[in-house]
């Protein structure tokens, strides 16, 4: 899983990646400083935690940009203000969590959160039900090397 820490307080992003790697050790976790630099990264997260009061470009305008680029990353706001979390909203951001964050409140929104990622990439996949006479199944698309046809048979080669 790919996730996205990005808060110009270094304490509040070594905390996250603390808790991330708790919950889900395999995780590749980045840390960005500003939404500037999550921004240049061009990369590809699952979740990315996004302060919103940060130098350059603050959290709620990061966010425009990437629901712009690829409205797929599931965003949890980290702030210390209340107000807005109405503009949260309007980037369709998942949480919303206060500094200072509370372990057990991070620990029900992550896991809430990667529910939903494993939901998204389970859509994502592109199934291929086969159907013969005596069962049914599904194959991964990207799974299927070749197909063979063999007079009224069909052979599916699979990787």
């Amino acid at each position: 899983m790919e996730i996205a820490i990005c808060d110009d307080e270094a304490i509040i992003q070594e905390q996250i990646k603390t808790w991330v790697m708790q919950e889900q050790p395999n995780s590749s976790v980045t840390l960005y400083g500003t939404g500037d630099s999550l921004l240049a990264a061009q990369t590809q997260f699952d979740i990315i935690f996004l302060d919103i009061q940060m130098e350059g470009t603050n959290g709620i305008e990061t966010a425009k940009i990437l629901r712009e680029r690829n409205g797929e990353p599931i965003l949890i706001f980290i702030t210390g203000i209340r107000e807005y979390v109405f503009e949260a909203f309007d980037v369709a951001a998942f949480h919303y969590l206060l500094k200072p964050i509370e372990e057990q409140k991070f620990r029900q929104v992550f896991s809430r959160a990667m529910e939903e990622v494993g939901k998204r990439k389970g859509r994502q996949r592109d199934l291929v039900m086969i159907k013969t006479k005596r069962q049914n199944f599904t194959l991964e698309k990207s799974s299927i090397s070749y197909i063979e046809s063999r007079g009224k048979k069909v052979a599916i080669h699979t990787a």
